[in-house]
């Protein structure tokens, strides 16, 4: 069976929204709260969907969910789906909280009220 055809990451992405509410309907909430965070990079030819996560801890669940989540996808599609799940580490990196410092910082190189309270009263953010 050529899935190529039939399977491609734009059908697939169309319908991902309504796989994620299907996910919830079938008491798998946390499986599509980590799906989330993911996105479809591709669909080959052969079946197999690569799902890139941007949260270190989301893949890591989906690892040990792979096998459901496989199953899921398979039956949701109606199509003989193989999933591979990645980690992207850059967009992680790019992702995180940042601490209550760090955001004080930034706010007192970018924000023109925030630099003017401190250049004209010597002012100091503290949290």
């Amino acid at each position: 069976m050529d899935l190529d055809q039939v399977a491609n990451l734009a059908s697939l992405k169309v319908e991902w929204h309504q796989f994620l509410e299907h996910l919830i309907k079938k008491t798998h909430n946390i499986m599509a709260t980590h799906l989330q965070s993911c996105e479809l990079l591709s669909c080959s030819s052969s079946g197999t969907v690569e799902i890139s996560c941007c949260r270190k801890f989301s893949y890591e669940e989906l690892l040990q969910e792979r096998g459901t989540l496989q199953q899921e996808i398979s039956d949701f599609y109606a199509l003989p789906l193989q999933v591979t799940i990645l980690y992207d580490a850059e967009k992680d990196a790019c992702t995180k909280e940042k601490s209550i410092f760090t955001l004080f910082q930034e706010l007192s190189l970018n924000n023109e009220v925030i630099r003017y309270l401190i250049t004209e009263f010597g002012s100091e953010l503290v949290y």
